[in-house]
């Protein structure tokens, strides 16, 4: 394979039509034929079904269609910081992290580090976990903040907190008056469940609960804590989550322990092998340290609670 067979080929996917892929290509239609001949000849399957003087591209081409396109951003990516170098303009960071923390903790972590590179620029790529590994292995981010998974080739780890889930109810709940939890509390009960995220099953709160003799009453499923929160707001249902997206939520949710401990993992994630430039060093240690300071300004009880 070459780059200008890949070229045509994206063309003709974008445009439809060999004659389109020729006029963006500045070549003639029988050129961009024999390209993407040559292409299926390369890859060993058809790429396109000929119908009617259009190509169709097969479910083969579409596969293929996406990896090529991944590295055609890729270049786009040299082409944008190539210009930016040219107009001088600020280094950039790039940061992937869930929308929890995003909303949350990050910001506190910036505000500490823009004191010292006031000239970065610092890119927020807010996406759910798998999104989130994918920027990873690719090397399209830095580093990433996010809940903790199993070990993936190309990732590091590198552990920042660990922390538990709450029971979250509607401030005027029954259940706001008790300081702990227990899952024969939440019986019968409208509950969220959350959905899982790639190497992220949730499967250890359905575990806790079957353990207990109980049948939970899902009635409601969720990706991002936020839209969890909301519609615990709303009087919906109740259920066990994060505590950091709560404080958006304090007027509408409040939270309580809930026993036994479901434990949550936070970490740093990064290509390896990366070479930890300064700038990216100093933002790990802002992140710790945005970690390390944060307290949780819900409810007293939360903290008193052993």
């Amino acid at each position: 394979m070459n780059f200008r067979q890949l070229e045509a080929f994206r063309h003709v996917i974008l445009t439809g039509t060999t004659k389109e892929a020729a006029s963006r290509m500045f070549v003639s239609q029988p050129a961009v034929s024999r390209l993407i001949n040559a292409l299926e000849e390369e890859v060993g399957f058809t790429l396109f079904n000929r119908l009617k003087g259009r190509l169709q591209p097969t479910a083969a081409g579409l596969r293929f269609y996406e990896a090529v396109e991944q590295n055609f951003l890729g270049l786009e990516r040299l082409d944008q910081t190539a210009a930016g170098i040219r107009r001088r303009e600020p280094r950039e960071l790039k940061i992937a992290c869930t929308p929890a923390l995003s909303a949350t903790l990050l910001p506190a972590a910036i505000k500490a580090y823009s004191v010292r590179y006031p000239m970065f620029m610092i890119n927020v790529d807010t996406v759910i976990v798998p999104d989130l590994l994918e920027r990873i292995q690719q090397m399209r981010v830095d580093l990433a903040i996010t809940l903790a998974f199993p070990p993936i080739t190309g990732i590091e780890v590198e552990t920042l907190l660990e922390a538990e889930n709450y029971c979250a109810m509607p401030i005027s709940h029954p259940l706001a008056s008790k300081d702990v939890i227990t899952p024969e509390d939440i019986v019968g009960m409208p509950l969220l469940r959350a959905l899982p995220t790639g190497p992220l099953t949730w499967e250890e709160e359905e575990q806790i609960l079957q353990k207990a003799g109980l049948e939970p009453k899902y009635v409601i499923a969720y990706h991002t804590s936020h839209t969890g929160y909301a519609m615990i707001a709303q009087g919906l249902c109740i259920g066990l989550m994060e505590p950091f997206a709560a404080q958006h939520w304090r007027n509408e949710v409040t939270l309580r322990p809930f026993r036994p401990r479901l434990k949550l993992t936070y970490a740093l994630a990064y290509p390896s092998p990366q070479i930890p430039t300064k700038p990216i060093y100093d933002f790990r240690e802002a992140i710790k340290e945005a970690f390390k300071n944060w307290t949780f300004p819900l409810d007293h009880k939360i903290g008193n609670c052993k």
